[in-house]
């Protein structure tokens, strides 16, 4: 009798313990933290994975619809879809571009929600052939001054990035300004020393305006950061850096 209590007892004990331990993961995929959100969208390659992460951040949005903190981050998930893969990309732009809008309509001080929609809406405007239309340039440029306004580091100081870009790309007649592309992109450098693509993007600008010295310091640095990686982004930028050196060489 006290042999088969010993045996119920560590049936049960194992019951219990086989219970928990399955109970764990699923409550923490269920509500994952921001800071694992990030982590997962950072780990993210597949399209399958970043669906995963916009669905377990929906989830968490059904009983918390007013944290902007999660509509922002729900719109980066969308942005990533979009930019990654052919797929409906327009849908998925356009998701971001509502999700970062609530975002900021649930906090207007939010700057990343204002990143996110300025890029989405640019990105859209590019894949629909109209970014050089004014209807797209005004509310991206609006978007990411907004955004530096607020806090120019996000996104490794995305929108001086973006805002470079802007300005570098487009055409004069339609705002085309090397002169603030270059104050944008050395602003981006100096807020974020360590992010590869700023030192591309002004080494770009530093080229069209002929100034080769200080282009070639540029890309220089740039090769230094993307030495030695296996980032496939890493890799790309840093073989385009390759290019400009060799047709900046004398």
């Amino acid at each position: 009798m006290h042999t088969n209590f010993i045996k119920l007892k560590g049936l049960f004990s194992a019951l219990l313990f086989f219970t928990l331990t399955i109970n764990i993961p699923t409550v923490f995929a269920q509500s994952p933290s921001m800071d694992q959100m990030d982590r997962l969208y950072k780990e993210s390659k597949s399209k399958q994975e970043y669906e995963n992460i916009a669905l377990q951040v929906e989830k968490v949005l059904e009983d918390n619809p007013n944290q902007y903190e999660l509509k922002w981050r729900l719109a980066r998930i969308y942005y990533a879809l979009a930019k990654n893969f052919e797929e409906s990309r327009i849908r998925h732009y356009d998701q971001c571009i509502l999700l970062s809008t609530q975002a900021i309509e649930l906090q207007s001080s939010s700057a990343i929600s204002y990143f996110y929609r300025g890029l989405c809406r640019g990105k859209k405007g590019e894949l629909k052939g109209v970014w050089a239309s004014l209807g797209i340039i005004d509310p991206f440029e609006e978007d990411m001054k907004t955004a530096v306004s607020l806090d120019p580091t996000v996104n490794h100081s995305g929108p001086h990035r973006a805002l470079g870009k802007l300005y570098l790309e487009l055409p004069f007649f339609l705002g085309g300004n090397l002169d603030k592309s270059e104050f944008h992109f050395n602003e981006s450098v100096r807020l974020a020393p360590d992010f590869a693509e700023n030192h591309l993007g002004l080494a770009q600008v530093l080229i069209k305006k002929n100034k080769s010295t200080k282009a070639r310091e540029t890309l220089h640095k740039l090769i230094q950061l993307t030495d030695n990686t296996q980032d496939e982004k890493l890799l790309s930028l840093r073989e385009e850096g390759l290019e400009l050196l060799e047709e900046l060489s004398p």
